[in-house]
């Protein structure tokens, strides 16, 4: 991992990350599955992931859409731990990495230049007045038919309500070292049927969604800690009450750019 010292033992790293990962695991899969399933297995062009950071998604991307010639995006200032491994990374990956600030200026890239964008875990990091922008960018180099992904935490969750149940805020009060360099933490939530509203303003239909939690992986202390249990506990109960679901921790959502190619 990019913040993992390099002295740490691969069993120590092992016994206090144990399933931490999981969300991550499942945040791709979903993404890449609802990729697959609207754009077939066999879509060819041009992909851009907003908000590349590690390469969580674009890599697995690559290789799940071998056809699309991937390029990510991030902020130019953003450092890495070992930089000349992950310029390898986007190499091995055939990959290229473009630095812009999607909040100051347009995407560096033509009109409808892509086939499939992604956008997740991106927007609740976006100051409120530059996201209209930032979706006008990503929906202006989309091309006709093509198809937007799209992933954040959800407003209307059910932890959220219980947090203002409890006279407790969604977030945080703002930190001026979370904008440090240009990198926010999260400044606002948004529901799916903000973020639909938000997009067929912009020419986009909705074809496929889910909402679901996933949080038991990185919440409790220890994988045995009781608040880590409970949250297991829900995550299953989530998967057999529909009621439930509307109040999951993360949406999913992919929209079709309306248009003839």
């Amino acid at each position: 991992m990019e913040f993992t010292p390099e002295d740490v033992a691969d069993a120590d790293f092992a016994v206090h990350t144990d399933g931490m990962f999981r969300p991550d695991v499942r945040r791709v899969s979903l993404i890449m599955s609802m990729a697959q399933s609207v754009l077939g297995a066999e879509a060819s062009g041009e992909g851009l992931e907003v908000g590349s950071g590690y390469g969580y998604l674009l890599f697995p991307a690559a290789v799940l859409l071998p056809k699309i010639r991937w390029t990510g995006v991030d902020y130019p200032g953003r450092t890495y731990r070992h930089p000349d491994a992950y310029e390898k990374a986007f190499r091995e990956y055939n990959c290229r990495f473009v630095a812009a600030d999607i909040c100051k200026e347009p995407l560096p890239f033509s009109d409808g230049q892509f086939l499939v964008v992604t956008f997740s875990e991106v927007l609740e990091h976006l100051p409120v007045e530059r996201v209209n922008f930032a979706l006008s960018e990503i929906a202006r180099v989309i091309r006709p038919n093509g198809v937007l992904l799209v992933s954040s935490p959800n407003q209307a969750s059910l932890e959220n309500r219980v947090r203002l149940l409890r006279g407790k805020s969604i977030l945080a009060m703002p930190d001026e070292s979370d904008s440090t360099g240009g990198v926010f933490g999260h400044i606002r939530l948004y529901t799916p049927a903000e973020m639909k509203s938000a997009l067929l303003k912009l020419g986009f239909r909705l074809e496929r969604s889910c909402i679901e939690t996933n949080i038991s992986g990185y919440r409790g202390k220890s994988p045995k800690a009781w608040r880590r249990r409970m949250y297991r506990l829900y995550e299953r109960l989530e998967e057999w009450l529909g009621i439930l679901r509307g109040m999951g921790d993360t949406w999913y959502m992919a929209f079709r750019k309306v248009g003839r190619s």
